[in-house]
């Protein structure tokens, strides 16, 4: 009898322990075969100056995948906050960031981790799979207080964007399964010069060179199967500033292309706190109860 009972025992246990693993498992699997995220993001491109004649690869991306003109900022819509936003899957009244520049947050997180920091998505996507190779390079050195470095395999802050694409190939042949690539313009030219300017517009066909260097580079290295290729802003402009509550410092381009994207304009509302949640979303990776963006489903095939 005893042994019966002790047998009993270990059989329930393996039973609950097997369940657990495969909740795990299923956790940690993307509903739509998604395997590997690169996110590139340009400082300062705003909606409202967009012509696609002039932006062959990001027209690429726009005709085989989902997006929308109309992602839009929080408040006030400047660098840190509205990074910090997409980073973080939760607005700044949430995270705390809320000055242009912030190095830490202004008011206290409404919940942090073990870590003392607001969740990011490197560390959603560390906790869901601890052997996941993440990347992060930037051209603005501000985008490094804004993330949980321990959760980041190659962190880089470098000089200016040609550095960002240089380090960005070594970073890929990493082959991360998710990597940031942070181009600080077309920002720089708008508040030198302005937005909207001759300038400003060729700097945006600049940026969008950038992107089909990248995406040769990843096609290079094979690295294109089952990759979710993303492409946001932070903020537009109108003169030589942002932050106000205009459209045109407001709204910016969210540009989804690759694994399981189903071509076509977004019509769904999509708000900055949204990439973070997609991005989980997309690998498999539970959403902390902290979040309030949402996955952008509708941009997916069903």
């Amino acid at each position: 009898m005893r042994k019966s009972i002790v047998a009993a025992t270990f059989a329930a246990i393996f039973l609950v322990v097997g369940a657990v693993a495969s909740f795990a498992q299923d956790a940690q699997k993307s509903p739509v075969g998604v395997e590997r995220v690169i996110w590139i993001g340009s400082d300062g491109f705003g909606s409202h100056y967009m012509n696609w004649d002039e932006l062959p690869n990001l027209t690429k991306l726009r005709d085989g995948g989902a997006w929308t003109l109309h992602m839009r900022s929080v408040l006030p819509s400047s660098s840190a906050i509205n990074w910090e936003t997409q980073l973080a899957g939760a607005p700044s009244e949430m995270h705390g960031y809320r000055t242009w520049g912030s190095k830490k947050p202004d008011l206290p997180p409404i919940y942090v981790n073990e870590n003392g920091r607001f969740p990011c998505i490197y560390k959603v996507l560390k906790d869901a799979n601890p052997e996941i190779v993440s990347t992060s390079i930037y051209s603005w050195d501000g985008i490094g207080y804004l993330y949980d470095k321990t959760a980041v395999a190659d962190d880089r802050s470098v000089k200016d964007d040609p550095a960002v694409f240089a380090g960005a190939l070594e970073q890929f042949d990493k082959n991360p399964t998710f990597a940031f690539v942070y181009f600080g313009e077309p920002d720089g030219v708008g508040h030198g010069i302005g937005w909207g300017t001759p300038e400003y517009q060729k700097m945006l066909t600049t940026i969008d060179d950038y992107v089909g260097k990248l995406l040769a580079e990843l096609e290079k290295r094979d690295m294109m199967k089952n990759t979710l290729i993303l492409f946001t802003s932070d903020h537009g402009g109108t003169g030589k500033g942002h932050g106000d509550g205009v459209m045109e410092h407001m709204e910016v381009p969210c540009i989804l292309y690759g694994q399981g994207v189903k071509p076509g304009e977004i019509t769904d509302v999509v708000v900055h706190f949204d990439v973070a949640a997609t991005i989980a979303w997309a690998l498999g990776a539970p959403r902390p109860q902290a979040w309030r963006g949402v996955p952008v489903e509708s941009a997916f095939q069903k």
